[in-house]
C-alpha cells in the first residue's frame, strides 16, 4: 500500500473508492456504447432528435468524453490503490468533462436535441467530479496535502 494516504482509512474510504470505480466503468462503458452504436440504434436508445445532431458534435468534444471517462476509471483505480497522483488525474477527468459538455451548451442545435433537461447530466457528472476531487484530497496525510506530485 502507499504512504501517500492515511494509514488506516475509515470505511468511507472502501465504499467510496468502490461508488468511484462502478461509475468510472459505466462512464466508460456509456462511451463505447455510444461510439460503437449504429444510427439505428443510437435512435432506438436516445431519440431520433439526438441521433439527428449526433454527426455535428465536434471532434475535441468527444475527445473531452473520451478523456473524461479513461482518466476518471484510471483515478478511480489509482485511488483505489491509495496513490496521490490520482487527485490530480481526478481534476484532468473533471476539466476533459467540462470541455466535453462546452459544445451541448454552446450549440443551439445540439441543446435543442437535448431537450429540457440536457443540463442534468453534465451537473450529475462535474458535481461528482468535484466530490472526488475534495474525498481524495481529504484523505491525503496532512503532510502531503499541498505538495507537488512526483
Amino acid at each position: 500500500m502507499s504512504d501517500i494516504y492515511m494509514d488506516k482509512p475509515p470505511k468511507s474510504f472502501w465504499i467510496l473508492a468502490v461508488i468511484f470505480v462502478l461509475w468510472g466503468l459505466v462512464g466508460c462503458g456509456m462511451y463505447l456504447v455510444e461510439m460503437t452504436m449504429s444510427d439505428e440504434a443510437y435512435a432506438a436508445a436516445f431519440g431520433v432528435e439526438l441521433a439527428a445532431v449526433r454527426d455535428i458534435y465536434p471532434v475535441w468534444g468527444i475527445a473531452g468524453y473520451a478523456t473524461a471517462v479513461w482518466s476518471g476509471l484510471l483515478a478511480s483505480i489509482l485511488f483505489i490503490l491509495r496513490k496521490r497522483i490520482s487527485v490530480l488525474i481526478f481534476v484532468l477527468s473533471l476539466l476533459a468533462a467540462i470541455i466535453g459538455f462546452i459544445p451541448s451548451f454552446n450549440n443551439a442545435t445540439l441543446r435543442e436535441a437535448g431537450g429540457s433537461g440536457f443540463w442534468v447530466m453534465p451537473l450529475v457528472v462535474v458535481l461528482l467530479g468535484m466530490f472526488e476531487i475534495w474525498y481524495s484530497r481529504r484523505m491525503l496525510k496532512p503532510s502531503e496535502v499541498g505538495q507537488k506530485f512526483s
